[in-house]
C-alpha cells in the first residue's frame, strides 16, 4: 500500500531542502577542478547531484554582498570565473551526451535518436536533475523531428495538417516591453492595442516576432485552455 504524502511534508522537506542548499557553498577552485576532470576524462564524470543548486546559491550570496574598491573587483572577478566555469562545464557534459548518442548511431549501422535511444543507465545516474531536464526537452525536439519525418516520408498529409494546425493554434504569455498597435494574429483574431507592461495571451507565432522586434517578453506561464 502506497502511504500518500501530506502536502505539510511535502513542504517541509523543500523548506529543510532550500535551507540546506543555501547553507552550502563552493569556491571557484571546486567549480574549476569539476570542470577540469571533465575536460581531462572522456566519458561523463559523476559531479555532486546539487553542483548547479550550490553554485546559484553561492552567486546569490556573492552577488548579495556589498564591498568597495579592490574588494567589490575581487568579487566581481569571482563571480565571472565562476559563471564562466559553470557554463563550459554544462556545455561540455551536453557534448559528451550527444557523442554518446552518436557512438549508439554507429554501432547500430542505422540512426536513432534521444527519443527512442534510451541513455544507458551509468551515463543517466551521473547527471544532475537539471541535467535530466536539458535532456528531457532534447527527446520531446527529437521526438517531434522524427514525427513529422516519418508522416512525410510515409505520405501521410493529413497527419501534418494536424501539426500546421497545433502550432498556429499554439497561445503563450507575454508581458509588453513597449507600446504594440492594434494586429491580426495567425488565427485572424484581433490582439491589441497594448501598453508598456500589458501582460497577454497571444499566439505564439505572433509572439515571436514580437519577441524578435524587442516589443514583448514571454513569461514562464501556461496560458488557460
Amino acid at each position: 500500500m502506497v502511504t500518500p504524502v501530506r502536502k505539510e511534508d511535502m513542504k517541509k522537506y523543500r523548506d529543510n531542502s532550500n535551507e540546506h542548499i543555501n547553507a552550502k557553498s563552493v569556491t571557484i577552485k571546486e567549480v574549476y577542478n569539476l570542470l577540469l576532470k571533465e575536460v581531462q576524462m572522456p566519458t561523463l564524470q559523476p559531479i555532486p547531484f546539487d553542483t548547479y543548486k550550490t553554485i546559484a546559491a553561492t552567486l546569490e550570496n556573492l552577488k548579495e554582498q556589498e564591498y568597495d574598491g579592490i574588494d567589490a573587483n575581487i568579487r566581481d572577478k569571482i563571480v565571472k570565473l565562476m559563471s564562466v566555469s559553470v557554463t563550459l562545464l554544462l556545455d561540455i557534459r551536453h557534448s559528451k551526451l550527444l557523442e554518446e548518442h552518436m557512438r549508439g548511431e554507429v554501432q547500430n549501422g542505422k540512426p536513432s535518436s534521444l527519443h527512442s535511444r534510451i541513455l544507458p543507465a551509468v551515463d543517466y545516474s551521473k547527471l544532475t536533475d537539471e541535467e535530466k531536464y536539458i535532456l528531457d526537452a532534447e527527446r520531446e525536439f527529437d521526438g517531434r523531428k522524427m514525427a513529422v519525418l516519418a508522416a512525410t516520408l510515409q505520405g501521410r498529409p493529413k497527419v501534418l495538417e494536424s501539426i500546421s494546425s497545433r502550432i498556429l493554434s499554439k497561445q503563450t504569455v507575454v508581458r509588453f516591453i513597449k507600446p504594440m498597435e492594434q494586429f491580426i494574429g495567425v488565427n485572424m483574431t484581433r490582439y491589441g492595442p497594448f501598453q508598456e507592461e500589458d501582460v497577454a495571451v497571444i499566439p505564439f507565432e505572433n509572439a515571436r516576432s514580437l519577441m524578435e522586434n524587442e516589443i514583448a517578453v514571454q513569461l514562464d506561464i501556461q496560458p488557460i485552455s
